[in-house]
């Protein structure tokens, strides 16, 4: 009887191994994917008497992600931007993203050409990236993309710290001068639907060193969204003395599943300099005004009739007011 029990008892035991094993290869196979995404706009200006209107595609992403493990996984996109050079305004390619990432459940580490986590938070508190960027990017406080390595440790379910330490000068400058940022942030929801951002960076000698520092407070409904921003930045371009400021106000309001309206204050202010008559930033400061109607035809795609104001804070330049309808897809 023994003789007969042991085959039988090894039988179950190499078919449970085998059958476990076969279990934990289907858990997880290593697999990547494409994504792509595309701002495109229409719009009139208005300033001074004149008006100006055109076509764009203002953005378009396209990468891949992989993953290697459960834990390790890597990114790279690239990006086709529009920007001004010498007066005129041309198309132009970036390696946006280029990382390395090792992630679980309490602890995620990048490193690489890595995202700003800063602007990735506001622009998904905000939600409309399409139709204008977060104030303190568009403001030149700090960059969205760059060279470094970040991490994020979740210190339960309600709070996350985010640190990191870059070049500091973006995805478009990767030359070397020995000089580095060092990041830090937190995320707090403290409650359903209510979040706290906090975010501050240094970068610089002690002298005039560059200090940013940024308090964010939203309410995250599944429709109604609303919150504030403040942002500052001292020693701009570690220049000392060159500050600056700004307040965010903005809402969005559900008409349908499909339609809402969204709007958005800002207003950006600068310092007077020492034996200077006018703000360092002027040709900057002043109220920015964003509004519009967001419509979801389909999943991933949004179209958005909108209306963007500027009024300067220095009364020789002229207002400037913007009419445009702005798309955004991705896969």
């Amino acid at each position: 009887m023994r003789i007969k029990i042991l085959p039988v008892a090894l039988s179950i035991l190499v078919l449970s191994t085998l059958s476990a094993a076969a279990q934990e290869s289907d858990e997880f196979k290593p697999s990547g994917k494409f994504f792509g995404l595309l701002f495109s706009n229409y719009h009139t200006s208005f300033s001074g008497g004149d008006n100006n209107s055109a076509f764009e595609v203002t953005r378009s992403y396209f990468g891949y992600d992989y993953s290697f493990s459960k834990e390790i996984s890597s990114r790279i996109m690239y990006d086709g931007t529009t920007e001004v050079i010498n007066g005129k305004t041309i198309y132009s390619g970036y390696l946006r993203n280029a990382y390395l990432q090792y992630s679980t459940k309490k602890f995620m580490v990048q490193g690489g050409l890595i995202g700003s986590e800063q602007i990735s938070m506001m622009e998904k508190i905000f939600g409309y990236r399409f139709v204008t960027k977060p104030p303190i990017d568009y403001s030149g406080m700090i960059q969205a993309a760059d060279l470094g390595i970040a991490t994020k440790i979740y210190a339960g379910e309600i709070l996350v710290f985010d640190l990191s330490i870059t070049n500091g000068r973006g995805f478009k400058d990767i030359t070397a001068n020995g000089t580095y940022k060092m990041s830090a942030g937190f995320t707090l929801t403290p409650a359903d639907n209510i979040l706290v951002r906090g975010f501050y960076d240094m970068m610089g000698p002690s002298g005039s060193m560059q200090r940013t520092a940024s308090i964010t407070a939203a309410w995250m409904g599944p429709g109604f969204n609303a919150g504030a921003e403040y942002f500052r930045q001292d020693n701009a371009s570690m220049t000392d003395g060159r500050d600056y400021s700004g307040i965010s106000v903005f809402a969005r309001l559900p008409l349908s599943e499909k339609v809402r309206l969204f709007a958005r204050y800002d207003n950006i202010a600068s310092v007077t300099m020492a034996g200077e008559a006018d703000p360092w930033n002027q040709t900057r400061d002043g109220s920015y005004i964003f509004a519009g109607i967001d419509f979801s035809p389909v999943r991933n795609v949004r179209i958005t009739p909108n209306f963007t104001g500027y009024l300067p804070t220095a009364g020789d330049n002229d207002n400037v007011s913007t009419i445009g309808l702005n798309i955004e897809a991705k896969f």
